[in-house]
């Protein structure tokens, strides 16, 4: 039995956060994709794309295959970017997860953040009498996770990805099967 070893995800990978938009009608200012939070859904990443405004220079800040992505107010699932047509930006109100792929595997990162209950355990209610909670990049970086072999990530990583796929299907499946029900209903009456 293989030993597994905790770290704090700031040990194997950077955390970015979202880029507001910058209001500046200056020169060297250039309309880019962007992952908005109403995008990050527990089916995955969905719907288009919205558009922010910055200078060209934040070219460390892009979303790369393999970038984690969480909400940063009411964080309730973690998604990772695959999308190698598109250069987006984060857009205000998320993070981005970027995993040292010799140590940490970007699909068994966003599998603990999303199936351990690891968001809502670390993230905040931000008062009394609100249901918004929020997580800051400090709580991400020094989040403790469980670190298997790289190859142990991998597997549980691609189980994560096909329990993902299979509750997509049925949810599918369940929407065609209520379609299918109302529209025998809505014929009995015609």
């Amino acid at each position: 039995m293989d030993i597994i070893h905790k770290k704090i995800i700031a040990e194997c990978a950077k955390i970015i956060p979202g880029l507001s938009e910058q209001k500046n009608n200056s020169t060297g200012m250039n309309l880019f994709d962007a992952v908005l939070p109403c995008q990050i859904t527990i089916e995955g990443l969905v719907g288009e794309y919205g558009k922010i405004q910055r200078t060209s220079n934040d070219s460390e800040s892009f979303i790369i295959p393999g970038d984690v992505i969480i909400k940063r107010l009411n964080p309730d699932c973690a998604v990772v970017f695959e999308d190698e047509s598109v250069q987006a930006l984060p857009s205000a109100n998320l993070f981005v997860i970027r995993p040292n792929s010799d140590i940490l595997d970007s699909y068994y990162l966003a599998f603990i953040l999303d199936s351990s209950k690891t968001l809502s355990r670390i993230s905040q209610r931000s008062g009394i009498d609100t249901k918004v909670s929020a997580i800051s990049m400090t709580q991400i970086a020094n989040c403790e996770i469980p670190l298997p072999t790289l190859e142990q990530q991998r597997r549980i990583g691609e189980l994560w990805q096909c329990a993902k796929k299979r509750n997509r299907l049925l949810h599918e499946m369940i929407s065609e099967n209520n379609n299918l029900i109302r529209s025998i209903s809505e014929n009995l009456y015609q």
